[in-house]
């Protein structure tokens, strides 16, 4: 099997082809190089409400923004383990950073999944950084050759970064009906970004909202409910490798989760650092080392962001074993892989609040970095794909053979 690559160069692709998780260590080691940057850059990064160029410029020099992106297209083509563990390291810098890294690498890659020209258009002339957003979608309206799109997206996060954007529209049929699901990818060039971006965490994602005007999308740029990227295409020419396999929304949460189970480690590594000389007020403790219920509190701290931890690598794990088989994962292990997750964010939510309690209310300074990791935390735990009391309901069902709950079995 030959694909093209970024430079139109035509390379073997075996079928048996792998991860390159050999690269992994070395990536890890220059990723902890950047924590200083990183953290350094964090404020400013809040102040602009986007990652500062510095801090794109360093994940770009490492090809960071094109993890999982398979190696026909020039990427790096990591497993979802790899990805997850990268971004737990680039969110102890910045939380921000992490999550774009996370939503433009999930995005690009799902660029991958598409017919032979879609991929050829976003691929053929070098490696792309794709936004998205879904809901509210906006409308597509048949014309000669493609569709005219308009409507408003927002929570669009790295707009600001991307150079082209995936989004969620409803096709108005000739009766006047309107199907929804449907997917229209449009270069940055023709929408605009309405900046609408203020929030109490993530603030320095940039998520923002893309608006179309009137924007004619090919119908090569456009990806129907009916050929959506759940649809396994073998047939493809571009395809093949482990990548092709991922479950899309699985693989976006699961690995989602890592700058989530980072940034709670980040918060644990300040708060130990400042145990052994930070005293507790109005007691008799001169340090938190002297009393037992802090090392009893922070131990438990540990352990649960310990655990989230090993969830969440379960689950990319599973992801990662099921892409090498080439097969693709069933509905029931969807299920269990987001209730997976959703115990996983409830544990980091709880250890992220217990060591605020134990760092005092001088924790929740904007000069105090805690504050920001709390916040970023806080706000990422609570996007929709995290929701922990619809992965435990979506379980259940799945265990009693009941429908499920997830619009397109998006899960």
């Amino acid at each position: 099997m030959v694909a093209e690559t970024k430079a139109g160069k035509l390379i073997d692709m075996p079928q048996s082809w792998g991860f390159r998780d050999e690269l992994v260590p070395a990536l890890i080691d220059k990723v902890r190089a950047l924590r200083p940057l990183l953290r350094s850059n964090a404020q400013a990064g809040e102040n602009q409400r986007s990652p500062t160029e510095a801090a794109v410029r360093a994940i770009g020099e490492l090809n960071l923004w094109w993890m999982i992106v398979p190696r026909r297209w020039g990427g790096l083509g990591l497993s979802a383990t790899a990805m997850a563990r990268i971004n737990a390291e680039i969110a102890k810098g910045d939380p921000s950073v992490a999550w774009v890294s996370q939503i433009l690498n999930g995005t690009t890659w799902i660029g991958t999944l598409g017919s032979d020209a879609l991929q050829q258009e976003l691929f053929g002339k070098g490696l792309p950084q794709i936004c998205s957003a879904v809901t509210p979608p906006g409308t597509a309206v048949p014309v000669a050759g493609g569709y005219r799109v308009n409507g408003k997206w927002p929570y669009s996060s790295g707009s600001r970064q991307a150079t082209w954007s995936m989004m969620g529209v409803m096709r108005v049929n000739a009766d006047g009906s309107k199907t929804p699901g449907c997917l229209a990818y449009m270069p940055m060039s023709q929408v605009t970004i309405e900046d609408t971006w203020y929030s109490v965490g993530m603030q320095g994602t940039g998520s923002d909202t893309i608006v179309a005007k009137d924007v004619f999308v090919p119908e090569h740029q456009f990806v129907p409910i009916e050929k959506n990227f759940s649809l396994l295409d073998t047939g493809k020419r571009h395809f093949g490798e482990p990548s092709d396999y991922f479950p899309l929304i699985t693989l976006v949460r699961s690995t989602g989760m890592g700058q989530l189970y980072g940034a709670a480690e980040a918060m644990l590594e300040i708060v130990l650092e400042g145990a052994r000389t930070r005293g507790i007020v109005t007691t008799s403790y001169a340090r938190q080392t002297d009393s037992q219920v802090f090392m009893l509190d922070v131990g438990t701290a540990a352990t649960k962001i310990r655990a989230a931890r090993q969830l969440i690598e379960g689950t990319t794990q599973v992801i990662d074993s099921a892409a090498l088989q080439r097969r693709q994962l069933a509905p029931a292990e969807r299920a269990e892989l987001k209730a997976d997750s959703a115990l996983a964010n409830e544990l980091i939510v709880a250890a992220a609040e217990k060591l605020m309690f134990l760092s005092g209310s001088s924790a929740f300074f904007l000069t105090n970095e805690l504050s920001r990791f709390w916040r970023d935390i806080s706000v990422a735990a609570r996007h929709v794909t995290n929701l922990p009391n619809v992965g435990y309901e979506l379980h259940g069902r799945a265990l009693l053979g009941q429908p499920g709950i997830i619009l397109g079995e998006a899960y």
